[in-house]
C-alpha cells in the first residue's frame, strides 16, 4: 500500500489514511482532514510513496498534474529502491533534487533537463527561461498526457498567447533575440515552442521530446520549415 501524508510548516508531519480505491497503485488524502491540518498547522507539502518493483521511484504524471492544482509541492519516496523524487510548482526549476550549479541568470541553467510532459517540456522551458532570464511571469496551463498535443482540439499556445501579451511576428520583420518560434514536428497542431538566443546565428533553446535533454540548437533548415510562428511580448 502507498503511505501518504503531510508536511506542515512548524516540521511536523501528520500521517494520513490512504482512501485512494486502489491503494497499491494510488494514493489520496481526505480533504476534511487536510482542511482540519491546514487550519492549525499550515501544510507546505504533501508525501506519499512507492513501493512496487514496477513502479519508478519518480513522481506520476497524475502526481505533478495534482501538486500544480493544489500550488503544494510533492514528495516521493520509493522503498523498493531507496530514491526519493520531489517537484515543487512554485519553483522554475523541475528537478529541485539534481543540483543545478548555475544561477536562473546563466544559460547553462536551462541546458540537460530531462523532457517530461508537463513537468519538464517545452512550455515548462519557455516559462522557466522567461521568469529567470526576463523576470516575465507567464501562466502555467493545465495540461494532460502528451498525446493530447497531437489532437485536433489541442491549440495551448495559439489560443493563449495574445492573452499572455504577445504578438504575432510579421513574415518580413527581423527577429529579436528572446523570440519565441512556435513550430509543429508531428501532425498537424503548433505544438513545439523553442527561444531564439541569437538572430544572427540562429542560436536558440528548446526541449523537444521524450528521451531528449533540453539543448542549443541552431534555428534554419529543417526548424524553419516547421515553423507555424514567431511571436514576441509586447
Amino acid at each position: 500500500m502507498e503511505i501518504c501524508g503531510l508536511i506542515c510548516e512548524n516540521g511536523e508531519v501528520f500521517p494520513c489514511a490512504n482512501i485512494a480505491e486502489n491503494p497499491q497503485e494510488e494514493f489520496a488524502i481526505s480533504t476534511d482532514y487536510f482542511d482540519q491540518i491546514n487550519a492549525t498547522n499550515r501544510v507546505v507539502a504533501i508525501y506519499h510513496s512507492h513501493w512496487q518493483d514496477s513502479q519508478p521511484a519518480l513522481l506520476s504524471p497524475i502526481d505533478i498534474a495534482n501538486s500544480k492544482a493544489a500550488k503544494l509541492p510533492y514528495l516521493l519516496y520509493h522503498s523498493g529502491f531507496g530514491q526519493w523524487d520531489y517537484y515543487d510548482p512554485n519553483d522554475i526549476y523541475p528537478y529541485p533534487l539534481i543540483p543545478n550549479p548555475h544561477t536562473p541568470k546563466d544559460l547553462e541553467y536551462y541546458l540537460g533537463w530531462r523532457f517530461e510532459y508537463n513537468r519538464s517540456d517545452c512550455y515548462t522551458l519557455f516559462r522557466s527561461y522567461y521568469k529567470g532570464m526576463l523576470d516575465i511571469e507567464l501562466p502555467d496551463f493545465p495540461r494532460g498526457d502528451i498525446e493530447e498535443t497531437v489532437s485536433p482540439n489541442w491549440d495551448m499556445f495559439g489560443a493563449n498567447f495574445a492573452d499572455c501579451g504577445f504578438r504575432k511576428l510579421e513574415t518580413d520583420e527581423p527577429l529579436q533575440a528572446n523570440d519565441v518560434i512556435l513550430m509543429c514536428i508531428v501532425g498537424d497542431r503548433t505544438h513545439h515552442a523553442a527561444i531564439l538566443l541569437d538572430p544572427r546565428t540562429g542560436k536558440a533553446l528548446h526541449n523537444l521530446g521524450e528521451g531528449r535533454l533540453s539543448e542549443i540548437f541552431m534555428y534554419g533548415g529543417y526548424w524553419v520549415d516547421r515553423t507555424r510562428a514567431v511571436i514576441r511580448k509586447s
